[in-house]
């Protein structure tokens, strides 16, 4: 079904908002992947402790997202978008506080609410730019996904300025994220194209609350696009939580060097991104998430074993190159019906939440037994799954849509029978 005729002009507006929004996510996880050794050291944990509190985080991030399809069939997505980004900040503050405080149990439930807060504004971000791609008709999602990662890079620098000149952490995260979420409320009514609730009578108000689950649940497809993103979420947030760490602890480097070097991972990541409507658009997305995951595997091989801290830039930059298209395309492909798309990309995004609740716990621990850079071969086995599934971004066929919304259409008839 094609979208509702909208102006050009709104569709562009929109478009360069959450443009906005994706930077503004960005610098935030860099803000916060930049001083994760900052904050260890002040928590006084060790890397499975500190595992332990991103299963905390993650905990919150699981639950936005089972709750988000029914959230935004009650309230609308402008509501919760401007909800969410009043959360993000005062849950970094909460996180800064801790830190310097040095208790663990704030730090981890300040985390919940940031993630919670983050991933909330993640999937509604991602569906509406999914709504843009539509209305532009081209692969254009890496595009968000790109300024996404160079903010990061940006985030990840000054973070590593912060952390040279020894700012405390709890005010390198007020500035940070304060600017951001005053921006969001700012923008978010031009950057939401439709942010009003569902009629009543709409399918997605008579799914209930927790249409997340139930789309996630009854839908292979989607199921399988969930177990991509997992595996991509593996690979890049693996990454973005260890390898500074590793750096730091394998090569007995400095905290501010280790995210200079990180930061050429987000620069490989970003160039592919920004290459990658052409490239998606001639050669199709299930070809490239199986170059990604060939990509992703070198790069950790090369860093895992390297004898010399110099091979790490060229690690990092086939790495980053791997790690581009995975999250945009299962989004992407989770977006390709209307129909439930909200609730749908959150469902697909959950399984990136539900990494972040696994994966960096398991490296933490793997990392007790073996070096960090070792642990980090989890990603290769990653990569492997990715490349296995990825024939399920392939876009449905139109015939076998029709038919499974006819089914949808007939089951809901029978249940009014019924009752």
């Amino acid at each position: 079904m094609a979208p509702a005729r909208i102006d050009a002009r709104r569709v562009r507006a929109s478009r360069i908002s959450l443009m906005v929004f994706f930077a503004g996510m960005g610098l935030m996880l860099g803000t916060y992947v930049s001083r994760v050794p900052s904050v260890r050291d002040a928590l006084g944990v060790t890397p499975a402790g500190l595992a332990a509190l991103f299963i905390v985080g993650s905990l919150g991030g699981l639950m936005a997202f089972s709750l988000l399809g029914g959230l935004v069939a009650r309230f609308g997505s402008l509501r919760l978008v401007r909800v969410a980004s009043v959360g993000i900040v005062l849950a970094f503050w909460a996180m800064g506080l801790a830190a310097h405080l040095g208790t663990w149990i704030g730090f981890a439930l300040a985390l919940f609410f940031a993630l919670g807060s983050f991933e909330t504004l993640n999937a509604l971000s991602n569906a509406e730019a999914a709504t843009v791609e539509r209305h532009v008709g081209r692969s254009i999602l890496s595009q968000f996904h790109a300024v996404f990662s160079l903010a990061l890079l940006a985030g990840v620098g000054i973070g590593a300025l912060y952390s040279f000149a020894d700012v405390a952490v709890p005010v390198h995260y007020a500035v940070n994220v304060t600017v951001v979420g005053a921006a969001y409320l700012v923008l978010s009514r031009v950057a939401i194209l439709d942010g009003a609730r569902p009629d009543v009578d709409s399918v997605e108000r008579r799914d209930g609350l927790f249409v997340t689950l139930k789309v996630a649940a009854r839908e292979r497809r989607t199921l399988a696009l969930g177990f991509i993103l997992f595996c991509a979420f593996t690979v890049e947030m693996g990454a973005a939580n260890w390898v500074p760490l590793g750096i730091v602890d394998d090569f007995g480097r400095t905290e501010a060097l280790a995210a200079a070097f990180y930061a050429f991972l987000v620069v490989a990541q970003s160039i592919a991104r920004l290459m990658g409507t052409r490239v998606v658009d001639r050669w199709g997305r299930v070809t490239v998430l199986r170059a990604c995951g060939s990509l992703v595997t070198v790069g950790a091989l090369i860093f895992a074993f390297t004898p010399t801290f110099w091979a790490v830039p060229v690690a990092m930059l086939v790495w980053g190159a791997g790690v581009s298209m995975g999250y945009p395309l299962a989004i992407s492909a989770a977006a390709d019906e209307r129909s439930h798309a909200t609730a749908r990309v959150a469902a697909v995004a959950a399984f990136g939440t539900i990494a972040g609740l696994t994966m960096p716990q398991v490296i933490g621990l793997i990392a007790e037994q073996v070096p960090l850079r070792q642990a980090l071969l989890v990603s290769v086995v990653a990569a492997g799954a990715m490349v296995a599934l990825a024939s399920a971004a392939r876009p449905p066929e139109p015939a076998a849509t029709q038919a499974r919304l006819r089914g949808e259409e007939g089951d809901r008839g029978a249940d009014t029978l019924g009752a």
